[in-house]
């Protein structure tokens, strides 16, 4: 596996391999990698010729600087997850790589930036899309492979790739949960024991929506309260003081995340929460 750090460098690895008609696969991440990126690798390697990720931080997509503090960041242990997943390239800039100070350019998002996470957290897709697009700049022409646990990221770098024309194929790649139902995620390494068992709160809650709909159920606002009523149900064995925070339980437009007045076609299931201070989200198609 070879590692490089510096952007001109990536840019003129990537063109060779395009040159001699290979197909290039980016993976991008913010490091503390577990089996969820594993699958977004495993997708990559099995279309593209050369798969690159990139393990960034990226500070611009954090409204909260304790947040940015409390991320965390693996490197060792992540470049022998990367090693042991068969890797071709690991990109691991520096922040003045990729952001050189003074920042004078940063992305805005419209809209789709103010719903949801968005309202929750403001410039962070503004932050999320500026870091994207210079990794699709600086990679050029290839597959870029997003989990769709971060559905409204997903839906934001498909549309900012449809207006601005990158040269970018967006590949969606599911959600991976471990065997109990939860979304893997960097952030439950900050969990206990007893908030990981909070925390299937949410996607029990998304299970139960899904089911209703299935069942017939048409009205997004009965779903809503569904799930939003599953979400802080008390469990059993789980102090107060950890159970799930509810922010949000919507219905949404998979493409415009608007709420449709009935559901009459495919829609998704979003859910948000704190449990234990940690921020949770997770999302399933129904």
């Amino acid at each position: 596996m070879d590692q490089i750090s510096r952007a001109r460098e990536l840019q003129a690895y990537c063109d060779s391999v395009r040159a001699e008609g290979g197909v290039i696969g980016l993976v991008p991440t913010m490091g503390a990698l577990h089996e969820g990126h594993m699958r977004l690798i495993k997708v990559a390697k099995q279309e593209c010729d050369l798969v690159v990720v990139s393990v960034f931080v990226n500070a611009l997509q954090f409204d909260n600087l304790q947040d940015l503090e409390k991320y965390p960041r693996t490197l060792e242990a992540d470049l022998a997850f990367l090693r042991s997943a068969g890797v071709d390239l690991v990109f691991t800039p520096s922040s003045q790589e990729i952001h050189p100070e003074p920042i004078l350019f940063h992305l805005e998002v419209d809209r789709l930036s103010e719903l949801l996470e968005g309202a929750s957290r403001p410039g962070h897709f503004g932050g999320v899309v500026t870091v994207v697009a210079k990794l699709f700049t600086i990679t050029g022409r290839c597959r870029a492979y997003f989990g769709e646990k971060d559905f409204q990221q997903l839906a934001i770098v498909s549309r900012m790739v449809e207006e601005i024309h990158f040269p970018i194929e967006i590949v969606p790649v599911p959600i991976v949960r471990d065997e109990r139902g939860l979304a893997l995620s960097s952030r439950n390494m900050r969990l206990d024991p007893e908030q990981l068992v909070a925390a299937l709160a949410l996607s029990r809650s998304l299970f139960l929506g899904r089911d209703a709909i299935a069942a017939g159920e048409n009205d997004p606002g009965a779903i809503e309260t569904l799930m939003s009523q599953e979400l802080v149900r008390e469990i059993d064995g789980v102090a107060k003081s950890n159970h799930a925070v509810l922010d949000y339980a919507l219905v949404v437009d998979p493409r415009t995340l608007i709420r449709p007045k009935r559901i009459e076609g495919p829609v998704r299931l979003l859910v948000a929460a704190k449990v234990g201070g940690v921020r949770l989200i997770d999302n399933i198609g129904a």
